[in-house]
């Protein structure tokens, strides 16, 4: 898919509100595409926006060397490729989003597990400090960034990195973010000339190298 910076986010909105209610909360069929590849390639498309330059933006979704590509024009002229990459919170996680289809709500924390194979899903209710989500969205970032930064990548190349934590609230919460994927390793040493990172809970994206 190939348009302007609006049209391509309109678009994916779109087909975003279209999908079937269990597909879009299990990541299934074209939602994990939709939510984890076009919808962040959408929002740095939106943030690079604005009066005076024209963004183009194109998802390729073919597997291979970039997962997109931008051309500013106007007043700044730049194109680049993007590469998208997504940090989840470890291979269980998947049984909450199911959990939440299936009945409507499930624990944010504690041990979570199906009885045998195709059995019921079992979660247990802990505590958490209340800064908790937030080492954890940094260490998964910092993760993230860790496996993709090993390859090689043309140059100027973006990085975007996804992760979706519904707690993660306001300016001092982005702050002390930042400071926390900082401490667990930071995002240096690649050849990303930009990285972003996605929150997909809130919509919101930010420069972080």
């Amino acid at each position: 898919m190939k348009k302007s910076a609006y049209l391509f986010a309109a678009e994916v909105d779109r087909l975003i509100e279209a999908l079937p209610y269990d597909h879009y909360h299990r990541r299934v069929g074209r939602a994990k595409t939709l939510r984890e590849e076009l919808l962040p390639l959408s929002r740095l498309a939106l943030l690079l926006k604005q009066p005076g330059l024209e963004v183009e933006v194109e998802a390729f979704e073919d597997g291979g060397r970039a997962d997109g590509h931008m051309r500013i024009s106007g007043f700044h002229e730049l194109e680049f490729e993007v590469q998208l990459t997504y940090a989840g919170y470890g291979d269980k996680e998947y049984l909450r989003s199911e959990m939440l289809v299936l009945q409507g709500c499930v624990p944010g924390a504690g041990s979570i597990q199906r009885e045998k194979r195709n059995g019921p899903i079992t979660a247990e209710i802990a505590a958490q400090d209340h800064d908790a989500h937030l080492s954890r969205a940094s260490r998964a970032v910092v993760e993230a960034f860790e496996r993709k930064k090993v390859k090689s990548y043309a140059i100027g190349t973006a990085l975007v990195i996804t992760f979706c934590e519904v707690r993660l609230s306001g300016k001092s919460e982005w702050s002390s973010l930042l400071d926390g994927i900082e401490e667990a390793g930071g995002l240096h040493g690649s050849q990303f000339a930009s990285v972003y990172i996605f929150n997909e809970a809130s919509n919101e994206i930010h420069r972080a190298a």
